[in-house]
């Protein structure tokens, strides 16, 4: 049977929570594995049996009910869903925690594991170096060659499936482009407010998001300057622990967060923001995740998306009446379910006059990317993301907007694929440029 030790079991899904599902079944039609697959053990209420019957010790942990916890994307939209306010999410990261000691892993599962969660989340240098050798292959026209075998699976599924990924990795990382930002003796990076000064904010740039999506980042920060706000932006800022949390390393995403609440004093600031949506999820529970820590309560309250934030201080509209063309807003998951964030990035893009935006069926449904989901189950992924693309082509959009890098990544490889020129950018990008054109 699965043997438990003192932390794992403090960390166990409680009974109350376990028992909060009524199985009426509403859950069903929202989860993308379920509409997928008709199995109902990869539905949330089936999946919910599983966990019950794991942390009161009736079943054991076998390979099979493993790959049923396994293929959930954690999407939360049965979260929406629910008339019984069961909180899916956080019931499904604590018993990946407790079932993660026992798991039988190979050693090159360990090694990946051990590489992606402990080094490269945690060590900017390392990912540096790591992306710039990637940056470097894509100018030789190596990484090319990859998607060429990974498309005729020539190469193994987990390698020819990252390789698929529509990355453009850039020579300079957001922090790169702006050494001559930094404030030295607060080791802050400092970008002064346009106009009247209306607040002042912290802005986390995300780990990965720092190297892959500088551009989006460089947005970012113009349009919170445009909005009167001074930009302060920590140089060592770690991960958030978003992805170590969705796959079962919550003590080391409780390490993160508490670096990270220690790292600045949420009360110097207006807000904390972030555009991703993943990461502004994780970063709005630190509270719960490291409780009674008042401290990380704080922190947590002052998070806000991009767009959130924006629309509480009061947008200044771009003055650019340049055609943008057709677009459609893609929900996602960790701001529309974990969130409950829906309209602000809608009115932001409705604030743009060059753009006409067009109604995407299932904007709420998740593209199949999820973290790393995408690398962990890649048919499946690939087949959540079909019925995504799907839906863009019958839209007629010629641009998608979404605020996560998980999602823009996905949704721009799986366009890709389908042969569907259709550009993928983060809200906040479009607002940027319609800045600039004003300007």
């Amino acid at each position: 049977m699965l043997k438990l030790s003192p932390f794992e079991v403090a960390e166990a899904p409680s009974f109350e929570e376990l028992s909060a599902c009524v199985r009426c079944g509403m859950c069903l039609e929202a989860c993308p594995t379920y509409r997928e697959l008709k199995v109902e053990m990869d539905s949330p209420r089936g999946r919910l049996q599983l966990m019950r019957g794991l942390v009161e010790r009736k079943i054991e942990p076998t390979p099979s009910v493993l790959e049923h916890l396994d293929r959930c994307l954690d999407c939360r939209a049965c979260e929406t869903a629910c008339p019984s306010t069961v909180h899916y999410g956080d019931i499904l990261e604590k018993t990946r925690t407790i079932l993660q000691p026992g798991r039988a892993v190979s050693w090159s599962g360990r090694f990946w594991r051990w590489l992606s969660l402990r080094v490269l989340l945690r060590s900017r240098a390392a990912r540096g170096a790591l992306l710039k050798v990637i940056w470097l292959c894509q100018r030789l026209g190596l990484v090319a060659i990859g998607r060429w075998l990974g498309e005729r699976r020539l190469l193994p599924k987990r390698l020819g499936g990252a390789i698929a990924q529509d990355v453009t990795v850039p020579f300079r990382s957001f922090r790169e482009r702006h050494r001559d930002a930094l404030d030295v003796g607060r080791n802050v990076l400092v970008f002064a407010a346009k106009g009247e000064r209306r607040a002042r904010v912290v802005f986390l740039t995300g780990c990965i998001a720092d190297e892959l999506f500088a551009g989006v980042n460089e947005a970012t920060v113009q349009v919170l300057t445009e909005n009167g706000c001074d930009v302060e932006v920590q140089a060592v800022e770690g991960c958030c622990g978003a992805l170590h949390i969705h796959n079962g390393a919550r003590g080391e995403a409780q390490t993160m967060a508490r670096d990270n609440v220690r790292l600045l004093r949420a009360d110097d600031y207006d807000a904390i923001v972030s555009n991703a949506a993943g990461c502004s999820a994780e970063l709005r529970h630190y509270g719960a995740l490291l409780a009674g820590d008042a401290q990380a309560e704080a922190f947590s309250q002052k998070v806000r998306d991009i767009s959130e934030f924006l629309c509480e201080l009061g947008l200044r509209p771009p003055r650019s009446t340049a055609a943008v063309g057709r677009v459609a807003y893609d929900e996602p998951c960790h701001l529309l379910h974990a969130q409950r964030i829906s309209d602000p990035p809608k009115q932001i893009l409705a604030a743009i006059s060059g753009v006409t935006l067009v109604a995407l069926e299932e904007a709420d449904a998740c593209c199949g990317g999820a973290g790393i989901y995408w690398l962990q189950q890649p048919e499946l992924a690939r087949k959540i993301a079909a019925r995504k693309v799907e839906a863009i082509r019958r839209s007629g959009a010629e641009i998608i907007a979404t605020g996560n890098p998980g999602c823009l990544l996905q949704i721009r490889s799986s366009l890709r694929a389908a042969g569907l020129s259709v550009k993928v950018v983060h809200p906040i990008e479009l607002l940027a440029r319609a800045y600039a054109s004003g300007d």
